[in-house]
């Protein structure tokens, strides 16, 4: 009974002073915001990039420029990076690696950026060169039209496949200026009203804004021109997407553009048991060619295992960043009480002097104070969903995760904070002297 008497005690206290206690719960709501939302961060964050990573298949093998160190077990140290040396993987490392037994594909990759052009319109993008495989090993889609064929890219055929934001600059938005060129200079003059006309009477040209799609139409590159014969599907995603890119066969690649050498190679072995030799394959095949081991073999496993070290460095960072918050959050409403405690001084000492216990008024206190951490921390909960969903529902690059354990420790750490942070006032008012208190002016 005497616990319920100072629950119902506390409850009274906190609504008679409920513009104080609002805004000493502010504290508490943001730390519980800041611990929901940045949990959801780090957990999205690790999921996408894990789902990204592992949907390239446990049985790819990554071929890189540069050498990477070995730690003291031997495995590949992805997070001390690679060695600064320009890449001297050629199309001729990706044959012979395609020789070793117990390969299935390999997809070299050649990259660089050019400026593609339609009529009037142009937009920067990242050329890549590749093969027939690209859209399998990437788990890249297409939305319009068709990826080129083994005999496209055999004959070095002027086909490309276009990027969903490249597709849709060379179709509706103005011409992007170049670096070195400012917005005037690029703008482009209308045509005269005389040759529109004749454009429209002799058919000769169809204007940008005219078409639904540039699949069958031709694009320039570098005084190249190119049929389209796909557009790549959206797929705005941490680190690897493709709406910037355009695609071209490999051998198209190397003829009409300086670079020569590759930017990495994907090589997939015949099965997830044939990793480990497939491995020791591609190394020695790649070797013979080179008079310097100038880059490296890592395999789906060690790259998981590196990028789970990187984000498990993040959880902890926002996990600091969390502790802070609410450190400081229970610091300002210990701070509030404390000076609650003080304003009251004559009420406690009207309750002591009618017969209230010392474990009464220290249960009094103690319940306000946790009473207002845990309205807070559910408020901060609150509102952390729903940025969440806000998140989730308009913003597609990842998304935002919210496990039932992250609410469950918010719940607690309120608890906790009330609890931790509540017992110095409520021994600070239970110790008062009745006497002395009724004298408090």
């Amino acid at each position: 009974m005497k616990l319920l008497t100072s629950f119902k005690l506390a409850c009274f206290g906190l609504w008679s002073n409920r513009f104080r206690v609002l805004s000493a719960m502010m504290g508490v709501v943001i730390g519980m915001f800041a611990v929901i939302v940045l949990t959801a961060i780090a957990i999205g964050v690790k999921d996408t990039l894990m789902k990204q990573m592992g949907s390239l298949g446990a049985e790819q093998i990554l071929v890189m420029p540069g050498r990477l160190l070995d730690t003291t077990t031997g495995e590949k140290d992805l997070l001390s990076g690679l060695t600064s040396v320009p890449s001297t993987l050629t199309y001729e490392d990706a044959e012979a690696v395609a020789e070793a037994e117990e390969v299935k594909t390999v997809t070299p990759i050649l990259e660089t950026i050019n400026v593609v052009k339609y009529g009037e319109k142009s937009a920067q993008s990242s050329m890549v060169g590749t093969t027939d495989q690209f859209l399998r090993v990437q788990h890249a889609e297409l939305s319009e039209g068709r990826f080129f064929t083994q005999e496209e890219q055999d004959a070095k055929a002027r086909v490309i496949v276009l990027g969903n934001n490249i597709h849709k600059t060379l179709l509706d938005k103005e011409v992007s200026t170049t670096e070195g060129e400012s917005p005037e200079d690029t703008k482009v003059e209308p045509e005269p009203w005389w040759k529109r006309i004749m454009n429209k009477i002799l058919g000769e040209s169809a204007s940008a804004e005219e078409l639904s799609t540039l699949v069958g139409q031709t694009i320039t590159i570098n005084e190249e021109t190119y049929e389209v014969i796909g557009v790549l599907a959206p797929n705005a995603t941490l680190g690897s997407s493709t709406d910037n890119n355009v695609v071209i066969p490999i051998q198209t690649a190397l003829e009409t553009t300086d670079m020569k050498n590759l930017t990495k190679i994907i090589v997939e072995a015949s099965s997830v048991g044939a990793v480990d030799r497939v491995d020791s394959a591609v190394f020695g095949a790649i070797k013979t060619n080179h008079s310097e081991i100038d880059f490296s073999v890592v395999k789906q496993e060690q790259m998981l295992g590196a990028l789970g070290k990187v984000t498990t460095i993040l959880q902890v960072m926002l996990f600091g960043i969390t502790a802070t918050a609410l450190v400081i959050s229970g610091t300002g409403i210990m701070n509030v009480m404390v000076m609650s405690v003080r304003e009251r001084t004559k009420e406690i000492g009207i309750r002591k002097a009618l017969g209230a216990t010392t474990f009464e008024i220290l249960m009094q206190f103690f319940f306000e104070t946790l009473l207002l951490c845990i309205l807070g921390g559910a408020v901060g909960i609150g509102l952390g969903y729903v940025f969440i969903e806000f998140w989730n529902n308009n913003v597609e690059i990842f998304a935002l995760v919210l496990p039932l354990w992250a609410v469950k420790l918010a719940l607690y750490t309120s608890f906790g904070i009330g609890s931790l942070f509540g017992i110095y006032p409520a021994l600070k008012a239970a110790r008062m002297n009745p006497s002395e208190a009724l004298r408090y002016e």
